[in-house]
């Protein structure tokens, strides 16, 4: 059972426990329990802005509370968000929920919930209206059904990474990603992903573009965000959380789909953010080594739950890519455990050139090494034929199969003898087994043995 860690901070809470209140905590169509029914709210029955009808009220965050209403004008169920009553005067909650509406409504990705209206209730509450969403959060599937299938958890994180992402294209940082805040809406068999609740997002601005106001809300050293998916530079509270932050989010919840746990664990707050910090995290096949998790998917949690984020993944991209190509059936992702740059495809994709390369070197190595041993034995063969041998007796009659080779005839005075065999005829190698017999004494030539004599540049016959 995954533990809940309650911040110090409410206002930086975006859902109650489930064993707690629970309720939901993005919108949806399940009632609220008896405890929170049973308590009245002064909103439901009313109207806001003149064309919301508020019906029920359906869960509770730290910052604000969530119903179910209508559009009075044309009917259409929506969720609507409202400031909770005791941060009526909290300026900077209020500037926060205008804050998520902006950001939400600007991104406009199909895994992100679609914010339509703000505005303030009669009382002076801010509220936020979305889309009205029936399903369930993947922290309730997880508490239900974890450890999920691999292919179901990829293809959850798959829709996360790529909500994500195209936040991050436009500059946006979550900072609060976590099961919670991922809806899962059914369409059919399969799951359909609502990123919700970007309460405490921030978007990377510079300083000639961020206001006073804007200063306000992102602090320097505020820790923001749930702890127990922290990143570890958020957790420390630095002060230029960036979209890895994200990264580190979606990697631990894949880690937690997978395995049912997380790798940190603490009964409080300050608990929990020393173990992030500090305490190395075990990959997801060493904490359930029973359920047969591919070694592919566990290079590719650990790359993102780097504590260096030089060396996390450094772009959404990139990590949804590793996912593609895990749901694929490619497992050569996150081979170079380095940081990547860009959305370039990792570096085990183009490794056959290097293949080639390298066997073409051997090859190549291989051939001189055959060159070099032919041209060494020419040589000694060569030495072997031009150094004189002692002289063999013939034999007294010539064997049919090997009928006698001629009788070389001495070299004319004028000829070196060396000059024989300095220069072999090309086609006819000289073979190092082959021993030339001693020419015998000069004797007076005749003109029969002078029509006879061979040449000086024809090796002997090999017997």
């Amino acid at each position: 059972m995954r533990r809940i860690v309650t911040e110090t901070d409410p206002s930086l809470m975006n859902t109650v426990p489930h064993a707690e209140a629970g309720t939901t905590p993005a919108p949806g169509p399940a009632p609220a329990p008896a405890q929170a029914a049973a308590k009245f709210d002064a909103l439901v029955g009313t109207t806001l802005a003149e064309r919301y009808e508020i019906v029920r009220r359906i869960g509770e965050g730290g910052m604000g509370a969530v119903y179910e209403a209508r559009h009075s004008i044309i009917g259409k169920r929506v969720a609507i968000k409202v400031l909770l009553e005791k941060f009526l005067e909290n300026e900077e909650l209020i500037a926060r929920l205008l804050q998520e509406a902006r950001l939400a409504s600007s991104i406009g990705h199909q895994n992100i919930v679609d914010v339509t209206d703000f505005g303030t209730t009669r009382d002076g509450r801010a509220f936020v209206v979305m889309e009205f969403l029936e399903g369930e959060p993947l922290s309730e599937l997880i508490m239900r059904d974890a450890p999920l299938p691999v292919e179901r958890s990829l293809a959850i994180v798959k829709q996360v990474s790529s909500a994500l992402g195209a936040a991050h294209n436009k500059g946006i940082v979550h900072r609060d990603v976590k099961p919670e805040n991922v809806y899962l809406v059914r369409r059919g068999d399969l799951d359909f992903v609502k990123v919700v609740d970007f309460g405490v997002s921030k978007a990377v601005r510079s300083q000639e573009e961020a206001g006073s106001e804007w200063q306000r809300l992102t602090r320097t050293g505020a820790v923001l965000g749930t702890p127990l998916f922290m990143s570890p530079e958020q957790a420390g509270g630095s002060e230029d959380i960036d979209h890895r932050a994200d990264i580190w989010a979606t990697a631990l919840i894949l880690y937690e789909c997978l395995t049912g746990e997380l790798p940190f664990r603490g009964n409080n707050y300050l608990g929990v953010i020393a173990q992030i910090q500090n305490k190395d995290v075990q990959p997801p096949s060493a904490l359930r080594p029973e359920l047969g998790i591919p070694e592919a998917v566990d290079r590719m949690v650990m790359h993102g739950l780097e504590k260096d984020r030089t060396r996390r993944y450094q772009h959404m991209a990139a990590f949804e890519q590793d996912v593609d190509r895990l749901l694929a059936g490619d497992v050569d992702v996150a081979l170079d455990g380095g940081a990547e740059s860009g959305s370039a495809p990792p570096r085990s994709r183009s490794r056959w050139p290097w293949h080639l390369a390298v066997a073409a070197v051997f090859a190549l190595g291989i051939g001189s090494a055959a060159m070099l041993a032919r041209g060494s034995k020419e040589i000694q063969a060569a030495k072997i034929v031009s150094s004189p041998a002692p002289a063999r007796p013939r034999p007294s009659a010539p064997s049919p199969a090997n009928p006698e080779p001629p009788k070389p005839r001495a070299e004319s005075p004028t000829t070196p003898p060396s000059d024989r065999v300095r220069r072999p005829i090309k086609g006819h190698p000289v073979r190092p087994q082959v021993v030339v017999q001693e020419a015998p004494p000069p004797t007076k030539k005749t003109k029969a043995d002078d029509k006879i004599a061979p040449s000086p540049y024809t090796a002997p016959k090999v017997p």
